[in-house]
C-alpha cells in the first residue's frame, strides 16, 4: 500500500503541475512570441529520442513478460514517432523554408491533429478492457511484434500519404498563422477522444505502481497540449510554445518511469546480490568478498583478524514445532541482536540457512571469545515472541595465521570448531578444531533463564 500511495502521490503532483500550467497560460495563450526557427526542430528532436527509446523499451517488455498491453503501448509510441516525422516533412522551417510534404499550408496541422490525437488515443485502446489484451503471450512473441510493428507503420504510412494526397481537398485549417479554423474544424472531433482515452488509462491504470501507471499522466499532458494549441489561435504565441513544450513532456513521461523503475530494479538487484533478503545482513558471497579483502589489509598492515562463526541449535525443531514463519521471526530476531553486539567496523553475514559469521578486523582469538561469549549469553536471555522462548547457538573461531591460503582455509577451520562445539554439548565456544577437553562454562551462565533447545 505504501508503494501504490507514493505512485498515486507522484503521478497526482505531476497531473496538477500540468493542468495548472495549462489553466495559467489560457488567457494569455494568444499573446505573440515571435517565430524561433530552432525551437520546434529542438522539440521534435527530443520528442523523436524519446519516442524511440519508449518503443524499444515497451517492446523489450513485451518480449520479456509476454504482456500485450506492453505491445499496445509501443504500438502507440510508434505511432507517435512516424506521424511526427511526417509533420517535421511538413512544418515549415524544421527541414527547410518549403518543405517536402507541404502540398498545402494545411498538411502539418493535419498531420499535428493524427500525432496528437492517434497517440492518446492508442494508449487508452493499449488499456481498454478487452479481454484479449489481458492474455499472455508464450510463444512467437518476436513474430506478433514484427508483425504488430509492421502494421502500425503501414498505417501511419497511409495516414501521412492521405493528409498528403488528399490535403486540397480537405477544410483549410490555417491561414498564415492563425489557427482558429483548426479548433473549430477538429476540436468537436478530436477532445472527446482524447478525454475518452483518459477515462479509459486512468481507471485501467489505478492502483498499478509501474510504470504504465503514467499512461493516463501522458494522456492527460496531450489533452492540456491540445488545449492551449486550441485556445492559442496562433502559431509562435505563449499558448502555442507551452503546447510544444507539453508535447516533450508527454512523450517523455513514460520512459522516466520506466529509466526510474530500472534504476529502483538495479538497486534492489544489488542489495539481494549481497545481501540477505531476510535479515538484511550480508549473505555468503558478500561475506567471502568482505573476508578476501580483510585478509589482504590484514597481511599488509600486518594487524589481526579473526572469525567467529555460529549455527543456531535444533532449529528444525522450531520449523517443525512452530512453522517457517517462526523461524523466520527467530531469524530476524538474531540478526538484530548480531548487529547490536558488534563493533561497527565488523561484518555480519548470513551464509546459511541458520549459520551466520561474524568478521572482526583488528581482533586476535581472545578478542572472538570475547564477542562470541557476548553473544551466545545474549542469545540465551532474549525470549522470541515468536516461539515463546530463547535460543541458543554454537560457536567456532578463528584467527588469520600465516598459512591461511585463502579465506576458506580461515572459515574452514572456523566451521569445523563449531562443528566441535555442538559435538560438545551445543550452546559452547570452541576455537580449536582439535579441541579435547571439556569445555568450561563461565558463571554467568547459571543466572541465564532455562531455554528449550531448538536447534541442531
Amino acid at each position: 500500500m505504501k508503494g501504490i500511495s507514493k505512485a498515486r502521490r507522484s503521478t497526482l503532483t505531476v497531473s496538477t503541475v500540468a493542468v495548472l500550467v495549462t489553466l495559467l497560460v489560457l488567457p494569455l495563450g494568444s499573446h505573440q512570441l515571435g517565430a524561433t526557427t530552432s525551437y520546434v526542430p529542438a522539440v521534435l528532436a527530443a520528442v523523436a529520442c524519446f519516442d524511440i527509446m519508449s518503443v524499444w523499451l515497451l517492446a523489450g517488455e513485451y518480449l520479456d513478460s509476454g504482456d500485450r498491453r506492453m505491445l499496445g503501448m509501443s504500438l502507440a509510441y510508434l505511432w507517435s514517432l512516424l506521424v511526427m516525422a511526417g509533420y517535421a516533412l511538413a512544418f515549415p522551417g524544421v527541414v527547410s523554408s518549403h518543405p517536402p510534404l507541404a502540398a498545402t499550408a494545411s498538411v502539418a496541422p493535419y498531420l499535428y491533429i493524427g500525432w496528437h490525437v492517434g497517440f492518446p488515443v492508442l494508449l487508452g485502446a493499449a488499456w481498454a478492457p478487452w479481454s484479449f489484451l489481458d492474455r499472455v503471450e508464450h510463444r512467437r512473441r518476436s513474430s506478433m511484434l514484427v508483425g504488430a510493428v509492421a502494421a502500425m507503420s503501414a498505417a501511419a504510412l497511409i495516414a501521412v500519404a492521405g493528409c498528403v494526397v488528399y490535403a486540397e481537398h480537405l477544410p483549410v485549417l490555417i491561414h498564415g498563422l492563425d489557427t482558429s479554423s483548426m479548433a473549430k474544424v477538429t476540436a468537436p472531433v478530436a477532445l472527446p477522444l482524447v478525454i475518452a482515452s483518459l477515462l479509459v488509462c486512468a481507471r485501467a491504470v489505478r492502483g498499478r505502481v509501474g510504470p504504465e501507471r503514467w499512461s493516463s499522466v501522458a494522456v492527460l499532458v496531450c489533452l492540456c497540449d491540445l488545449c492551449l494549441t486550441y485556445s492559442s489561435r496562433y502559431r509562435y504565441s505563449l499558448g502555442w510554445y507551452t503546447g510544444r513544450t507539453l508535447t516533450v513532456m508527454a512523450s517523455a513521461i513514460v520512459l522516466l518511469a520506466m529509466l526510474a523503475s530500472f534504476r529502483r530494479l538495479k538497486a534492489a538487484a544489488e542489495f539481494h546480490a549481497a545481501y540477505d533478503g531476510l535479515t538484511g545482513l550480508a549473505n555468503r558471497r558478500s561475506a567471502y568478498d568482505s573476508l578476501a579483502a580483510m585478509i589482504a589489509r590484514s597481511r599488509r598492515t600486518r594487524t589481526t583478524l579473526a572469525v567467529v562463526m555460529f549455527d543456531l541449535d535444533r532449529f528444525k525443531q522450531i520449523n517443525d514445532g512452530h512453522g517457517h514463519a517462526a523461524g523466520d521471526e527467530v531469524l530476524r530476531s538474531v540478526a538484530g541482536t548480531l548487529r547490536d553486539t558488534v563493533r561497527d567496523t565488523d561484518i555480519c553475514a548470513r551464509v546459511g540457512g541458520e549459520e551466520f559469521v561474524v568478521l572482526l578486523p583488528d581482533a586476535d582469538l581472545s578478542d572472538a571469545r570475547l564477542v562470541a561469549e557476548r553473544l551466545r549469553l545474549r542469545l540465551r536471555s532474549q525470549e522470541i515472541a515468536a516461539i515463546g522462548s530463547s535460543v541458543t547457538a554454537s560457536f567456532g573461531l578463528a584467527e588469520l595465521q600465516p598459512a591461511d591460503a585463502s579465506a576458506e582455509s580461515l572459515l574452514h577451520r572456523a566451521d569445523q570448531a563449531m562443528y566441535l562445539a555442538k559435538a560438545l554439548g551445543r550452546d559452547q565456544v570452541a576455537d580449536r578444531p582439535d579441541e579435547t577437553v571439556r569445555p568450561r562454562r563461565p558463571l554467568a551462565d547459571s543466572a541465564a533463564p532455562a531455554t528449550t533447545r531448538t536447534g541442531r
